[in-house]
């Protein structure tokens, strides 16, 4: 893919310098009415002014298309992150219910605890997220 676009680059740079050389000696002038204006231009200006919009053209088209895949990058990590939220909220209630049926009295650990921090129940439930997951969540978000 790479190599074709270069190719692309370098036939289309080819044709614009063909083009500009063409009416780069034409010494014409192009006469345009439109709306109640008149304007007079040289091949040249014409060339360089249809060159302009088709710049701006693909600009946008690029920023829509960058912004719509964002977009669905930010709802499909959503949707992943509420799964995941669910799944955590089952596992904790059917662990407090496993809990109230022994009659235990020592608080709950979140479902992901990391065993190498020390568990501060003074502070409120907090969720520490195993090294793993970490790195998913990482690797998830930098996939396009």
């Amino acid at each position: 893919m790479i190599l074709i676009g270069l190719i692309l680059i370098v036939v289309a740079l080819g044709a614009v310098a063909f083009a500009a050389a063409a009416v780069g000696s034409s010494s014409a002038s192009i006469h345009l009415s439109a709306a109640g204006v008149d304007v007079s231009v040289t091949p040249l200006a014409m060339f360089l002014a249809g060159a302009a919009a088709l710049l701006l053209l693909v600009l946008g088209v690029w920023l829509v298309v960058s912004s719509l895949r964002r977009k669905a990058a930010r709802r499909l990590e959503l949707r992943q992150l509420r799964k995941e939220q669910a799944a955590t909220a089952a596992e904790e209630e059917a662990a407090r219910a496993r809990a109230a049926e022994a009659g235990a009295t020592t608080p709950l650990r979140p479902a992901h605890h990391d065993a190498t921090r020390p568990v501060d129940d003074t502070a409120g439930p907090t969720t520490v997220l195993p090294e793993e997951t970490r790195a998913e969540r990482r690797a998830d978000r930098h996939v396009e």
